[in-house]
């Protein structure tokens, strides 16, 4: 149906087999490089990809079988509709092929990120990961008295030749008129992780020795498997749909193996869940602390999840020095914004000072997001002379990237306190990561939503490759929002309207396309949100022939 050429019997079994075997082959090599404790996660990861995939090339072939291919069965009578519907169907199976190939990528970083609270050898880890890093602020140390001493590297016992090699080569490029083998940041912020790690070990050692007890609620009962390290909610009967988004709200997510609601084991979590109404206890009162856990750190007034932090000063952080501000938090954004605006006026905020080790003004006020349980923390927001920079960190660490509460407080971040550029690493033509300083309108932010002719003309982009999807170019892209930021700088509240009318078209234009639909929406949404300047469309106007002398 869809070859002028017969089936070889077999083939399509020699292909799935030949694809499992080189997933089972980096399984093997990725054994060999981790602790054995994670042997079984990456066993598990290989028979989901097999079993997957599976499904996914069977799908795949009685997709293609609905329709045959229009060069062998010609145009005449041809159903072309059954035929669309056949590509659109080939186009979903084909997206699940990918994110089924995505579980290579798991396979090959299994045991190579950070210790998990999950892991039952966490304690361990970490304090191995502490002596570790203990030793290296200690070689660092001894490396720089060295040097003080002899002035050069050669003969340091704590360097092999190589590793000489390579801090002669690092200092002979560092802008700093007398630098060190090891510059004093790089001592802090390891110095920093050493009591980071501290705190880890405190936390989850006093967890360990924490007895947690659950209690009943009306229609259900909370039990804490700490074997699992798991907060569950059982319920005796399916609860309705405000329940249901109550409990996702809450952090909780369906588990149908065990049949519970079920998230990680925190402070946060149990605090959560004794704060919530469709869980409160059989009693009607809060559970006691001794009942409900330890309090969590950083209470959370909006719920989101998030505390907040502020530096009032970063560079004293990045100097080492001796009266280094503290790092003040905050449980909601109201009060860390409070004491942002009350120190966003200071004088050393825009002072003129040397550059740093990337060549750009060094960071002074700072805001930042950390998680309620300790385990996630980033900065949002630096102040550069005088400049509001968003910390583009989120975009590289999952965990924040796909957090909606993360994203509606960098689009709040962007309504209240605002943006003036953005520091954002592109991949040059060499390969290499290279650092460019945006302003935040003419970002393209596919983030949150911030109402700026960047992140408009990025969905704009994206519903047109939506519409009529063609190769990924990204220079081609990059050039087009370019255009459109332009456009729309330059028109005003003219170019919106041009801009939503033409949304309004591609929309009518593909009705059955559920993502179009949705893209076209937040579209709308971002253009009547824009505050646009009123540029009359006198501009735009023809202008009027001017009568001759003569006539």
């Amino acid at each position: 149906m869809t070859s002028f050429s017969d089936y070889v019997p077999g083939s399509a079994t020699a292909e799935y087999r030949r694809a499992v075997d080189q997933a089972a082959e980096i399984a093997e090599q990725q054994k060999q490089t981790v602790d054995p404790i994670h042997y079984e996660k990456i066993d598990r990861l290989l028979d989901t990809y097999a079993r997957k995939l599976a499904e996914n090339m069977n799908q795949g072939y009685a997709i293609s079988a609905r329709v045959p291919s229009i060069l062998v069965a010609g145009g005449s009578n041809f159903p072309v509709r059954k035929k669309e519907k056949q590509n659109r169907a080939t186009d979903a199976n084909m997206t699940e092929w990918q994110q089924i190939q995505g579980l290579l990528d798991k396979i090959r970083s299994a045991g190579m990120g950070g210790i998990s609270a999950d892991d039952p050898e966490a304690v361990r880890k970490l304090k191995a990961k502490l002596a570790g890093l203990e030793q290296e602020q200690e070689r660092m140390k001894a490396v720089n008295a060295y040097y003080r001493k002899h002035r050069t590297l050669d003969g340091c016992p704590q360097l092999t030749p190589v590793e000489a090699e390579q801090r002669k080569a690092a200092m002979a490029r560092n802008w700093r008129a007398d630098p060190k083998p090891y510059e004093s940041y790089l001592l802090t912020n390891n110095n920093a992780n050493i009591r980071q790690t501290k705190k880890r070990i405190e936390k989850l050692s006093a967890k360990k020795e924490t007895e947690f007890e659950g209690w009943a609620f009306e229609g259900g009962e909370v039990k804490m498997d700490v074997q699992s390290n798991r907060l569950q909610v059982f319920f005796h009967e399916k609860p309705d749909r405000d329940t249901c988004s109550a409990m996702r709200h809450g952090g909780f997510r369906w588990a149908p193996s065990v049949g519970a609601w079920q998230r990680q084991l925190t402070n946060n979590a149990i605090w959560t869940a004794t704060h919530m109404d469709c869980l409160r206890p059989l009693s009607g009162e809060q559970l006691t602390q001794e009942q409900a856990g330890p309090v969590r750190e950083v209470p959370q007034g909006d719920g989101s999840g998030w505390g907040f932090y502020i530096i009032a000063d970063l560079k004293t952080w990045a100097d080492n020095a001796e009266n280094r501000s503290p790092l003040e938090h905050f449980p909601s954004f109201e009060t860390a914004k409070a004491r942002f605006d009350e120190l966003r006026s200071a004088p050393y905020n825009s002072e003129a000072a040397e550059p740093g080790p990337d060549g750009q003004s060094p960071a002074r006020l700072t805001l930042g997001l950390e998680s309620a349980d300790g385990t996630s923390a980033a900065d949002i927001l630096h102040v550069r002379q005088g400049e509001n920079y968003l910390v583009t960190d989120f975009t590289r660490t999952e965990g924040l990237r796909d957090d909606s509460a993360v994203m509606d407080i960098l689009a709040r971040t962007a309504r209240e306190i605002g943006f003036d550029r953005v520091r954002v690493w592109e991949q040059a033509s060499d390969g290499r990561q290279a650092l460019s300083i945006v302003p935040f309108a003419e970002w393209d932010n596919p983030y949150f939503a911030a109402n700026t002719p960047g992140r408009i003309a990025a969905l704009y982009c994206e519903l047109l490759h939506r519409c009529d999807p063609l190769p990924e170019d990204r220079g081609l892209r990059k050039e087009q929002i370019a255009e459109i930021v332009q456009f729309i700088r330059q028109g005003g509240k003219y170019s919106v309207r041009q801009l939503s009318l033409a949304v309004s078209t591609l929309r009518a234009g593909h009705p059955d396309n559920t993502t179009v639909q949705e893209l076209a929406s937040a579209l709308k949404t971002e253009l009547s949100n824009y505050s646009a300047p009123e540029q009359d469309t006198v501009q735009h106007q023809k202008p009027k022939h001017k009568k001759s002398p003569e006539r």
